[in-house]
């Protein structure tokens, strides 16, 4: 029951739905009865149905397309053109067709396109879901050219034909082909061109300052916002541009004029070609710009010429007339130097002088005598009030009779300068650089006719290092530098304070790691000493018991043999005779190591000198040739050091004649007086072995394990660098501190 009463009430407002659906459908069928939607309806769109993407259907001729991918299209009927935005519904996943589709449209094609209308950067566009070609269609015939629509964008995407002269002229290849982009001009104001390069069979500088006529389509240059800026045209095809006034035959067969009636009244328009005229060269930056100045007039020129140009060069230039700064210049310029001469003398004036000239010429409704100065050279005296540095030039911020002044100068003329600090008095020469106020809006307190271009700023122009002179050094003591000072100062006794606290610290953490030193090295000289001693007791002994024993077993040897020289035994000789050799080579060989066990004597000799005893003893038992050398400044080496190195450099040596088979040892000894620092290196040319495959105290070898041990006992590094077939060397790295020679005593009373 509930059902039927809610249905019943949606049911009372089905023919109210009806009619509405009927009144929109008759709507659509008016504005589009063929079932295609009118482009200019499109972009009459309102911006809400323009932000909901309203799905449009139209039909028109191709005029344009981005090659080689035809991504972008502008579509003409007869009513409006369009920018057919294809690859933002490719990136959107809008687009529903094939590539099939898009190879086959070309210009002159007509397509019919189904989409979505989009706001685009300007204008309205379409993002299409299919686009079908349908056939060949002629291409709309070419607006007039409407100044008014032109220069605020209506035209956009419609075929025009556009007249202008020619400024500029440059190659690029921005669509995919050769094309040049012309800089035109019409008296409404300046556009681009886009034009194939084809179109035209001449240099590219042989349009310039020719009246050309363009069938184009319409565009413009757009910010962010979607601001219109100025006129972009696009043209297509071999035959869209047209010379209708060709250039003269030399630029410099342009009408001449003075340089100081540039751009001033003329009872005639004077048109947008080149004019001639002639001035001194008094600044030049190749392939920018350059300043020419004739007697009170100077003049700004832009060019593309690489000719290099010095001050005092007298020239003839020919150029557009440039009205885009406050001042009149010549831009595209194309110039001769026709002699040379002195730069123009620079005049001595303040900025406030020309300030006021210019205040009292717009008082009395004249143009300035002698001159503005804006684009000469003038010269005054200035103080120092600050230096910045810019992304292109460094900039000096200089106070003259009360006027402050910005002075531009590159950053390699300014290194070049004395170090300059504010408060400095300076003698500066410079292009004069002037900005005007501009026609602001009615109500601001400035919509005055007194106050419409008046001199907003002035600020020079800086050419080199030799424009800027130095009269005065700027005091030592500002008010900068007295603050760093303090600042400083309060830096230092708060970093003083804290580093005594520090120290403090650190002393006592030193004193507790020097004396935990201290300690160790004593001990290792009590060790040493008491090691010493016992090694003696121990060699003693085996002199007078094992040596004596030994010899008496050979004399009893060399009895048994005489008595059998006497046919007492048999005959045993050969035996004997072996048993003897075996024995006395036992004796050397227990002498040897008597001779190890006593300590090396160090009294009355350096520690260099016992190394060399050490190699010459263990040396003549070995077919390796084992030498010793040293290098650096001798000094004394207490005894427990150099007992511990010895110990080590023997060992090492043993180790290497006995495991590398080498064919030489050699012992260096190297000396650093200055940090006290003994290095001794045992190098070797035998076998060698891979570092960590050594054996240890684990397989019954304990010397590498003790050499370690004596070196770390005496506060240094011990480091073995082997390789398999490449040789040993053993490198014990000690430090002697003064108090070991305190430990020395210690230890010879222990």
């Amino acid at each position: 029951m509930g059902r039927r009463r809610g249905l019943s009430k949606h049911l009372s407002y089905l023919p109210v739905c009806l009619a509405a659906a009927m009144v929109a459908c008759c709507g659509a069928v008016a504005r589009c009865d063929d079932g295609f939607m009118p482009i200019a309806d499109v972009k009459n769109l309102s911006a809400d149905e323009v932000d909901r993407g309203s799905p449009v259907r139209i039909r028109g001729v191709v005029t344009w397309h981005w090659q080689p991918q035809r991504v972008h299209l502008m579509v003409q009927d007869d009513s409006a053109g369009i920018w057919i935005n294809v690859t933002q519904a490719f990136e959107s996943g809008f687009w529903q067709g094939t590539a099939g589709d898009l190879a086959a449209i070309e210009v002159g094609s007509e397509v019919e396109i189904d989409g979505v209308v989009d706001r685009g950067g300007f204008a309205p566009t379409v993002l299409p879901s299919q686009i079908r070609a349908v056939g060949r269609k002629p291409l709309p015939a070419p607006k007039p050219i409407d100044d008014v629509r032109l220069f605020s964008g209506c035209d956009n995407c419609l075929r025009i034909v556009v007249a202008g002269v020619v400024q500029g002229v440059e190659p690029v290849d921005e669509v995919g082909i050769p094309c040049l982009l012309l800089t035109m001009v019409r008296p409404a104001g300046r556009l681009l061109a886009l034009v194939p390069a084809g179109a035209w069979q001449g240099p590219p500088e042989g349009l310039i300052d020719a009246t050309v006529q363009l069938t184009c389509i319409g565009g413009c240059a757009v910010n962010t916002r979607g601001q219109f800026l100025f006129p972009r045209l696009l043209a297509v095809g071999s035959d869209c541009l047209e010379v209708v006034s060709p250039v003269p035959s030399s630029p410099f067969e342009s009408p001449r004029i003075e340089l100081d009636t540039l751009a001033q009244f003329s009872p005639e328009p004077r048109g947008a070609h080149r004019v001639r005229t002639e001035g001194t060269v008094t600044h030049a930056v190749p392939g920018q710009f350059f300043y020419v100045q004739q007697g009170m007039t100077g003049v700004r020129v832009t060019t593309r010429s690489e000719e290099v140009l010095r001050p005092g060069d007298r020239v003839e230039i020919a150029g557009f007339v440039d009205r885009s700064r406050d001042f009149a210049g010549l831009s595209e310029a194309v110039v001769r130097v026709i002699s040379h001469g002195p730069t123009p003398d620079p005049r001595r004036l303040a900025p406030n002088e020309i300030i006021e000239i210019s205040r009292q010429a717009m008082r009395k409704g004249r143009m300035v005598s002698p001159g503005d100065f804006d684009g000469c050279v003038i010269r005054f005296p200035a103080r120092l009030l600050e230096i910045e540095r810019a992304a292109e030039d460094s900039l000096l911020v200089l106070a003259c009779e009360g006027t402050n002044v910005v002075a531009r100068i590159p950053h390699d003329q300014l290194s070049r300068l004395p170090p300059l600090a504010a408060g400095a008095e300076l003698d500066v020469t410079g292009i004069v650089q002037i900005a005007l106020t501009r026609p602001v809006a009615a109500g601001s307190g400035r919509h005055t006719l007194s106050k419409i271009a008046a001199i907003e700023r002035l600020s020079l122009l800086l050419r080199s290092a030799s424009d800027v002179r130095v009269l005065k050094a700027a005091p030592w003591w500002t008010a900068r530098r007295l603050a760093a000072a303090l600042a400083g100062l309060t830096a230092v006794l708060v970093s003083a304070l804290a580093w005594v606290g520090l120290l403090r610290r650190q002393v006592a953490v030193q004193s507790r790691r020097l004396a935990s030193e201290m300690q160790k090295r004593r001990d290792a000289a009590v060790e040493f000493q008491a090691s010493l001693r016992e090694r003696n007791r121990l060699a003693a002994n085996l002199h007078d018991t094992l040596l004596q024993s030994l010899a008496g077993a050979g004399f009893q040897l060399d009895t048994c043999r005489r008595a059998v020289a006497r046919k007492d035994l048999g005959d045993t000789s050969d035996h004997l005779d072996v048993a003897r050799r075996m024995l006395k080579h036992a004796v050397g060989e227990l002498r040897g190591s008597v001779w190890a066990l006593r300590t090396m004597p160090m009294a009355g000799q350096t520690f260099s000198a016992a190394v060399a005893a050490l190699v010459a003893h263990v040396g003549s038992g070995y077919a390796a040739k084992i030498t010793a050398s040293s290098d650096g400044e001798h000094f004394e080496i207490p005894h427990f050091v150099a007992g511990n190195l010895l110990l080590v450099a023997q060992e090492a040596i043993r180790n290497a004649v006995h495991h590398g088979q080498p064919k030489t040892v050699e012992v260096h000894i190297d000396y650093g007086a200055e940090t006290r620092e003994v290095t001794m290196t045992v190098a070797d040319d035998g076998g060698g072995f891979a570092v960590g495959t050594e054996v240890g105290p684990a397989q019954g070898h304990f010397g590498l394990q003790g050499m370690r041990e004596r070196i770390a006992s005496l506060g240094g590094t011990l480091a073995i660098d082997s390789l398999p077939g490449q040789g040993t060397r053993v490198t014990a790295v000690v430090v002697t501190p003064a108090y070991d020679a305190q430990l020395e005593g210690v230890s010879t009373d222990a």
